[in-house]
């Protein structure tokens, strides 16, 4: 309840600013006025638009764009190399390292697969297994990815409303002969700069950015989903060709 709340209480500073009288200024390329505008309406619709989770996940997104802070890029390399692990100890029957990735995995999804081959699941009950794990999956990124595409959308829309505010002044201020054109002029311009710069540069490219990765450990689970079905025909033929 706090979080729309505080959306909403920002929504209306945003108005109050835009069509607040602003004081002398000159033309710059930095305006708090449209900057709050821009930036202040952005934050304020996500406030009202999506939960505090998916807000601060956004926010965590934000370390995928480095490589040495990327958790998920490092999880899918952890992924990875611990499939490899995982493959071999079952080949030589080392049950015990299985049992240890089962239990202290360095990944959720490598956890999920070495119990499952554990159990020697397959079929439909493997199927639910890694479809509850990718379910999980879409519904902690798809927020995010939401979020973004929402930040790409509304940035410009409020740039607009700062060009627009802005220009209601400029010509309020020729009619009535006032000197004060430099401060509406900054307004109608640099609100539309800020907008699309951050719809273009920032909510664009990272909505991009984490539904690839999400994409990417979609597949993953999916190969190791196949690997542990895998896996376990092999044992199973291996078995029925002892008993023979």
């Amino acid at each position: 309840m706090i979080t729309p709340l505080l959306g909403l209480l920002t929504l209306i500073m945003v108005g109050f600013v835009a069509l607040s009288e602003r004081s002398a200024a000159k033309l710059g390329f930095l305006d708090p006025h449209a900057a709050f505008v821009v930036f202040g309406g952005v934050i304020g619709s996500l406030l009202l638009a999506i939960d505090r989770r998916a807000l601060w996940r956004m926010l965590q997104s934000l370390r995928e764009l480095l490589p040495s802070t990327s958790t998920l890029s490092r999880e899918q390399i952890q992924t990875a190399k611990g499939l490899e692990d995982m493959r071999g100890a079952w080949r030589e029957g080392r049950r015990a390292t299985i049992l240890e990735m089962a239990d202290r995995g360095t990944t959720l999804e490598l956890r999920v697969a070495a119990d499952a081959l554990l159990r020697q699941l397959s079929g439909a009950t493997l199927d639910e297994r890694f479809a509850q794990l990718r379910s999980d999956y879409m519904h902690r990124y798809g927020a995010v990815i939401e979020g973004w595409e929402m930040v790409s959308r509304l940035a410009p829309s409020f740039g607009m409303v700062g060009t627009v505010t802005g220009m209601v002044q400029l010509f309020r201020n020729m009619a009535e002969n006032s000197s004060n054109l430099g401060g509406s002029m900054a307004m109608a311009l640099l609100a539309t700069l800020y907008g699309i710069t951050t719809g273009a540069a920032i909510g664009g490219p990272m909505s991009s950015r984490v539904n690839n990765q999400l994409n990417d450990r979609l597949t993953q689970l999916e190969l190791l989903e196949k690997t542990v079905a895998g896996l376990v025909s092999e044992s199973r033929a291996q078995q029925s060709g002892g008993a023979l």
